[in-house]
C-alpha cells in the first residue's frame, strides 16, 4: 500500500449523538478534508453514520458497510480519530485486516499514524485499546451516576413514564418525577374498566376516538425521548398496565431496583395501590390464557352446555343461517379411534338459549350477586432470602474483601449490620403473623337479573357458570320445529356444580366441601 498524491479517498464520519461540539460531524469532514488536501488525495465519497453506536453496533453501520463495499474503488480511508471507525480492538482489526485485503490504506486525521507498516497498524492497535478502555470507562461512570441520581430520587432523563412528569427538584438541583393527576385519571379509568371485564381492544378504541393521549403522543413528551404513537393500542395498554412503576418504583433494565433490606426501590408516589395492582394482574394473566381467551366472544351456553349420551360439550354451528348446539363426541371417539358411542345430538340455538335464560332469572333473578375474590397470600419469604444474601455480602466485605478498614470503616459496618439484622428479625416477625390466603365475598349490590340486563355476552355466560349452572341435553324423540323442553335437563347451585365437575372429568368433592364451607359461613 503507498499514500502519494492522486489516491482515491473515501471520509467516513461517525457520532453516537449529535450534540457534542467537539466532535460534531461537521467538524470531522474539515478535519478529514483538510487532511485529504495536504497529501494531495481526491475525495471520491463522504459516508456518515449520524446517531449510531460504534459500540452496541459494531460493523453493522449503514455507512461503514457502504465504504467496504466499494473498497475496489478506494485507496485510502480517511476518518477524525481511531474511535470514530470502531469502538473495540477486535471491530477495528477486523476493519484493518478488510482493508489490507484489498490494498486499501487507513489514515486518521486527528492521529499521527502510518497505517502503512507494521510499526504504524500495531500503534494503531493499541491506541484502539485505549480507546475501549475509554468507552467502557465512561459508560461505568454514566451507570453510576445515573444509579446514585435513582436512589436519591431523582431523574435520570428518557422516556417520562405514563401517569408522571417531570418538574425541578423541590429539594435541590435536577429534576424529579411527580404524579401528573390528568394521566392518573386515565389509569384509573382503563383499570377500572379492565377489572369490569372490558376488552382491551374496546378500551384502547374509545380512547383513540376520545382523544386521549397516548403514552408516545408528543403532546406529552416535553422531555425525554419518545416513541411518536399517537393511537392506543392493546400492546399499549398491556404494557402500561403490567409496568411496575405505577407502585412508585423504581425500574432499571426492566427490573425494579432492590434496597438494601432486598425491598424495591420507591421514590416517587404510586399511582395504584398494592391491592388494586395484584387484581390488575390476575385478570391480565386470566386474559393472557387461552383456554380464557376463547371464551370471549363465543355462545352463551359454552361451557354451560353437554351431551347427555357421552357428556361431552356440545358447541355451535350453523345451519341454513341459523345457530344450533351439537355435541362433536362422535367426531373425537373416531380420532382417537375409539368405538362410536354417540351420534352426535343438535339442537336449535335460539331457542334453547331463551329457554335455560327463562328457567335462570326464574329461579335467580331475585337473588343478590356476591363477588368473590381471591385474597392473595401474605409471604415475605423472598424478602427475607434477600436480608439474608445481604448481610453474607456485607460479611465478605469487611472479612475477605477488607473494606471497611479502619474505626470509621469498623462504625459503619457495625451500623449496616444492625439495620440488616433489624430489618431481617421485622421480616420474619412479618412471616410469622402472615395472612393466609382465601376467598372473600364482595356484595354486588346488584340481582342477579339486574346484572343479566348489564352484561354482554361473555358476562352473562360468567353469570350462568357462577350460579353453578349445567344443562344437558338429551336426544330428541320426535321432529319438531319447536323445542322439546322434555330433553333438556337444567341444573343450577351445588348440584349443577357437581354434574358439571364430574361431565369434565375434574373431583366433585372440591365442589362438596366448598359448598358446606358456605354453608357454615
Amino acid at each position: 500500500m503507498t499514500t502519494g498524491p492522486g489516491m482515491r479517498a473515501a471520509i467516513y464520519v461517525r457520532l453516537s449523538r449529535d450534540t457534542d461540539e467537539s466532535t460534531s460531524p461537521e467538524r470531522q469532514r474539515a478535519a478529514c478534508e483538510a487532511l485529504c488536501d495536504a497529501r494531495g488525495w481526491e475525495v471520491v465519497a463522504v459516508e456518515e453514520d449520524i446517531d449510531v453506536s460504534g459500540f452496541s453496533r459494531g460493523l453493522e453501520r449503514p455507512g461503514l458497510q457502504r465504504i467496504l463495499a466499494r473498497l475496489a474503488d478506494l485507496d485510502v480511508v480517511v476518518f477524525f480519530k481511531i474511535d470514530r471507525l470502531a469502538r473495540s480492538t477486535v471491530d477495528f482489526a477486523e476493519i484493518m485486516k478488510i482493508a489490507e485485503t484489498q490494498s486499501v490504506a487507513l489514515a486518521s486525521a486527528q492521529e499521527p499514524l502510518d497505517l502503512t507498516s507494521s510499526m504504524g497498524r500495531a500503534m494503531a492497535r493499541v491506541i484502539a485499546v485505549f480507546a475501549e478502555l475509554e468507552s467502557d470507562t465512561i459508560g461505568s461512570r454514566v451507570a453510576n451516576a445515573h444509579e446514585h441520581l435513582r436512589r436519591e430520587g431523582r431523574w435520570t432523563g428518557g422516556r417520562v413514564p405514563y401517569g408522571y412528569r417531570a418538574v425541578p427538584n423541590p429539594n435541590g438541583a435536577g429534576r424529579v418525577l411527580e404524579v401528573n393527576p390528568d394521566e392518573e385519571k386515565v389509569i384509573h379509568e382503563i383499570v377500572d374498566r379492565v377489572l369490569a371485564k372490558e376488552s382491551l381492544m374496546k378500551i384502547a378504541t374509545d380512547l383513540t376516538r376520545a382523544g386521549v393521549a397516548a403514552p408516545g403522543h408528543h403532546s406529552r413528551q416535553p422531555n425525554g425521548k419518545r416513541s411518536d404513537s399517537e393511537r392506543w393500542y392493546t400492546t399499549t395498554l398491556r404494557s402500561l398496565l403490567t409496568n411496575p412503576q405505577l407502585l412508585g418504583y423504581v425500574i432499571e433494565d426492566g427490573k425494579p431496583i432492590l434496597r438494601t433490606d432486598g425491598l424495591p426501590l420507591v421514590t416517587r408516589p404510586p399511582i395504584l395501590d398494592m391491592r388494586t395492582w395484584h387484581a390488575l394482574q390476575d385478570e391480565l394473566s386470566r386474559r393472557a390464557d387461552r383456554s380464557e381467551r376463547r371464551r370471549v366472544g363465543t355462545s352463551l351456553l359454552r361451557g354451560v352446555l353437554f351431551c347427555s349420551v357421552c357428556g361431552g360439550r356440545m358447541y355451535t354451528y350453523v345451519a341454513g343461517g341459523r345457530t344450533r348446539y351439537r355435541c362433536i363426541g362422535r367426531l373425537k371417539q373416531r380420532q382417537a379411534g375409539q368405538a362410536v358411542g354417540c351420534y352426535g345430538p343438535s339442537v336449535a340455538g335460539k331457542a334453547l338459549e331463551e329457554h335455560v335464560v327463562s328457567e335462570f332469572l326464574r329461579g335467580n333473578g331475585h337473588l343478590p350477586v356476591v363477588k368473590i375474590e381471591m385474597r392473595a397470600a401474605e409471604d415475605f419469604t423472598p424478602q427475607i432470602r434477600q436480608a439474608e444474601e445481604a448481610l453474607k455480602d456485607l460479611e465478605a466485605d469487611r472479612y475477605e474483601r477488607g473494606l471497611f478498614k479502619g474505626e470509621d470503616g469498623a462504625q459503619r459496618y457495625a451500623a449496616q449490620y444492625a439495620k440488616l439484622e433489624e430489618r431481617l428479625s421485622s421480616l420474619k416477625a412479618m412471616q410469622s403473623d402472615a395472612v393466609p390466603g382465601g376467598v372473600e365475598e364482595i356484595p354486588t349490590g346488584k340481582t342477579y337479573a339486574e346484572l343479566w340486563e348489564e352484561s354482554d355476552t361473555a358476562g352473562k355466560r360468567d353469570l350462568l357458570l357462577n350460579a353453578g349452572t349445567f344443562v344437558e341435553v338429551a336426544p330428541a324423540q320426535r321432529p319438531g320445529k319447536k323445542l322439546d323442553t322434555s330433553r333438556v335437563s337444567v341444573y343450577f347451585g351445588v348440584e349443577g356444580s357437581i354434574r358439571r365437575a364430574e361431565a369434565e372429568g375434574k373431583d366433585p368433592d372440591s365442589v362438596i366441601t366448598g359448598a358446606d364451607r358456605a354453608d357454615l359461613s
